[in-house]
C-alpha cells in the first residue's frame, strides 16, 4: 500500500501532469469515463494530444471538437444512442485545416495492444484480425494502424502481430480510492485494467475517498495500486453523462441533446460555452444539471453479498 497522500484538486492534477503533445489513455468502457477530467483539459487549453480510448464516444468527441486532439487511437467513436459524433466526423472530413489522425483497431485488437503495453511485450500474436477489413489483404484506403501479418515460426500459419500501445498518462474515474491512490472499481470494466497499466503516470478521479481500511477489506476490487498513481482527485459525478455502477445511471436524454446541439461547429461552441468554459469546475456543471435531474439518475441499491477473506494471525514454527 502506498503511504503518500496524493489528494489534490482536479485543476492542479491536470495542470501539473497533462502536457501538450502527450499520449493519454482515458479509461472507462461505457461507464467510468473521466468526463470531469476531460472538461478540465479543455478549460486549460491543452493541445496536440494523442488520446487513446477503446470506446471513443462523447468524451473523445468533445476533446476533438475543442481542438485538443491531434490523433485518436480507438475502436470506434459514436454517440451511445446510437448516433454520429459530429465533431469526430467533421475532424475526419474537413479539408480547410489539418485533419484528425486516426489509428483504428477492433475492440479485441486494441485490448491486446494495451495488454502488450502493460506487460512490455514486443507484440501479441493472434488470429482475430485475419480475413477482416483490418487484414492487409482486404484493407480499405484510409484505414491506418500498426498491425503486421507474418508467418508463425512454429506452424507456418499466418498470424496477426499486434504492437504494444503505451501512454505517457492515464486518467480514470473509479467508485472509490484512498488518498494514497489505491483505487477500486466494479461493474463493466472493459479494457481498463490493461489500458491503465500501460501508462507511465496515472491520475485517479474517485467518486469517494475512503479510508485505507476499506480498501484492504475488499482487495479484489483494487484496480490500481497506489504506488502506480501520481495524483488522486475526489470528483463525485465525474463520469456524467456516462454511468458509474452503483452510483448513477447513464443520462440518455443528455446524449440525445448532445447529438442535436453539436451538428454544426457553431452549435458545438455554444455547448462548450455552457457546459465547459461557462463553469469553473464540476460543481458548477452539476449546478447546471440540477438536483432533481441528478436524483433521477440514482439507482436503487442492490448490494452484493459480503464474503470473508479471513484474517490469519496464527504462525507455525518450522522445526
Amino acid at each position: 500500500m502506498a503511504k503518500r497522500n496524493k489528494l489534490m484538486p482536479l485543476s492542479e492534477a491536470i495542470g501539473h501532469y497533462v502536457q501538450d503533445g502527450q499520449t493519454i489513455y482515458f479509461g472507462g468502457f461505457l461507464q467510468q469515463e473521466p468526463f470531469a477530467a476531460a472538461h478540465e483539459i479543455i478549460r486549460q487549453r491543452k493541445k496536440d494530444l494523442t488520446i487513446s480510448k477503446c470506446a471513443g464516444m462523447l468524451l473523445a468527441d468533445q476533446l476533438i471538437g475543442a481542438g485538443a486532439v491531434k490523433k485518436l487511437i480507438t475502436a470506434f467513436c459514436w454517440n451511445p444512442l446510437p448516433a454520429p459524433t459530429h465533431c469526430f466526423v467533421r475532424a475526419l472530413t474537413k479539408e480547410a485545416r489539418p485533419g484528425l489522425e486516426l489509428e483504428e483497431y477492433s475492440i479485441l485488437g486494441l485490448n491486446l495492444a494495451y495488454l502488450a503495453g502493460a506487460m512490455d511485450l514486443p507484440y501479441v500474436a493472434t488470429k482475430t484480425m485475419l480475413g477482416t477489413s483490418f487484414d492487409e489483404k482486404n484493407r480499405p484506403p484510409g484505414l491506418t494502424n500498426r498491425l503486421r501479418f507474418e508467418k508463425s515460426p512454429f506452424s507456418g500459419e499466418r498470424v496477426c502481430l499486434i504492437p504494444p500501445i503505451k501512454h505517457d498518462l492515464g486518467i480514470l474515474q473509479v467508485q472509490r480510492s484512498d488518498s494514497f491512490g489505491n483505487a477500486q472499481a466494479w461493474g463493466m470494466l472493459g479494457e481498463t485494467l490493461y489500458g491503465i497499466q500501460s501508462c507511465e503516470k496515472i491520475i485517479v478521479c474517485a467518486e469517494k475517498i475512503v479510508e485505507t481500511d476499506v480498501i484492504q477489506r475488499d482487495p479484489n476490487r483494487t484496480l490500481i495500486p497506489g504506488f502506480r498513481v501520481a495524483a488522486v482527485v475526489e470528483e463525485p459525478w465525474g463520469s456524467h453523462p456516462a454511468s458509474m455502477a452503483g452510483c448513477y445511471d447513464m443520462d440518455w436524454p443528455f446524449s440525445a441533446a448532445y447529438e442535436r446541439q453539436t451538428r454544426t461547429e457553431e452549435l458545438f461552441e455554444a455547448f462548450l460555452q455552457k457546459w465547459v468554459y461557462g463553469v469553473d469546475n464540476r460543481r458548477g456543471y452539476l449546478n447546471l444539471l440540477g438536483t432533481e435531474r441528478l436524483q433521477g439518475l440514482r439507482p436503487q441499491e442492490y448490494w452484493s453479498d459480503p464474503v470473508s477473506y479471513g484474517k490469519f494471525n496464527t504462525y507455525f514454527e518450522l522445526r
